[in-house]
């Protein structure tokens, strides 16, 4: 069961709704004036806010702050007819499911949101979700992370679902999760779509199978899907982070596949994302080395590292050859040589020709 804050403005609109996730076993609590939802959440303090609206202006532009922490997702629901333009939110993962749509779609699109806001916040309270100390993020709950999939599963596991939900809406909910968080991170926008354009060719160049290259195409979209529980002032910090900042950076690879894992049964996508950021000398986040680190893990640390060197907004930039001369420099040691290779080869300039006409 989770808390929703449902906006009830358009009684119409929110009735229906209302009683799916009621049916569904969760406890709504009504918000009768849109101006006024961000007051009433921070009097609630909802896993989830539901806006049936025909438009999300006024929503987004209620006065208010957030509760401290990680805010609750906000998930509009629109109809065909509305006049609705992508709505984002620096503070909170913004979604949205437009009708037509089945009931197991919607019921699902709720859990899966509900399910990334709790892996996020997990501290073992008795409730999940809500934080007795303002859903502060407290680096000693760090190490119950490892099995905070499970944990979650026994807790959701409490109600007994009315509806058989499809997974498509939990991976829809898992792409836009990552989007936010790229969105919000130190790299020039686009950054996992980039990542995913390099993993595809080094993909191509090592020749994986059409499996291994979807999982790792995946995981390349969403590998830093952790970091949507870090303040933006660190993500984009300039200078150096002190040393609580960087235990918690080194957390998002974790944090990222107990997302995963909480949404999708991907394993090998999960793990990929998970460590990411190990290092061939077992120097990295956690002390795997070699082929001990997944092959996925050991191409996306190298496309990840030649992308952060050339788009970082808080650190200087290197030109590509800058970044290739280091990823050579470090081959064999911080990062898997043969995946080096890979880069190296399908990132080589390519000589200007021209042709001569004989004629």
């Amino acid at each position: 069961m989770a808390e929703i804050l449902l906006l009830t403005e358009d009684r119409e609109r929110a009735s229906g709704i209302r009683s799916l996730l009621r049916e569904d076993g969760h406890a709504v609590h009504s918000c009768p004036s849109v101006s006024s939802w961000r007051e009433v959440e921070r009097e609630v303090l909802p896993e989830l806010v539901v806006a049936p609206v025909s438009s999300p202006d006024p929503v987004l532009a209620a006065p208010g702050r957030p509760p401290r922490g990680f805010p609750a997702p906000l998930l509009f629901v629109q109809s065909d007819a509305d006049p609705f333009s992508d709505a984002t939110l620096d503070e909170r993962i913004v979604d949205r499911i437009c009708s037509p749509f089945g009931v197991e779609e919607l019921l699902a699109r709720v859990d899966g949101l509900v399910k990334v806001r709790r892996v996020v916040l997990w501290g073992g309270n008795d409730r999940p979700g809500r934080n007795p100390r303002g859903d502060e993020l407290r680096l000693e709950g760090l190490a119950r992370l490892k099995s905070v999939g499970s944990r979650i599963g026994a807790v959701l596991s409490r109600r007994v679902p009315r509806h058989e939900k499809p997974m498509g809406p939990y991976l829809e909910v898992a792409a836009r999760a990552a989007e936010w968080a790229d969105r919000r991170d130190a790299f020039e926008p686009g950054h996992a779509e980039r990542v995913a354009s390099l993993s595809a060719m080094m993909a191509d160049e090592l020749e994986l199978g059409d499996s291994e290259a979807s999982a790792l195409l995946r995981a390349a979209m969403l590998h830093d899907i952790g970091k949507v529980s870090f303040p933006v002032e660190i993500l984009r910090q300039r200078g150096p982070l002190d040393e609580e900042q960087a235990r918690l950076m080194r957390t998002h690879p974790e944090r990222g596949a107990a997302i995963l894992r909480a949404l999708d049964r991907d394993e090998e996508v999960a793990q990929a994302i998970q460590f990411h950021h190990e290092r061939a000398d077992g120097q990295g986040y956690y002390g795997k080395s070699g082929e001990e680190i997944p092959l996925l893990s050991r191409v996306l640390a190298v496309a990840e590292a030649y992308d952060a060197m050339t788009t970082s907004r808080v650190r200087a930039t290197l030109p590509p050859s800058g970044a290739r001369a280091y990823l050579q420099e470090k081959r064999g040691t911080q990062f898997d040589a043969a995946c080096v290779d890979a880069l190296l080869e399908v990132t080589r300039p390519t000589r200007p020709s021209i042709t001569l006409s004989l004629s």
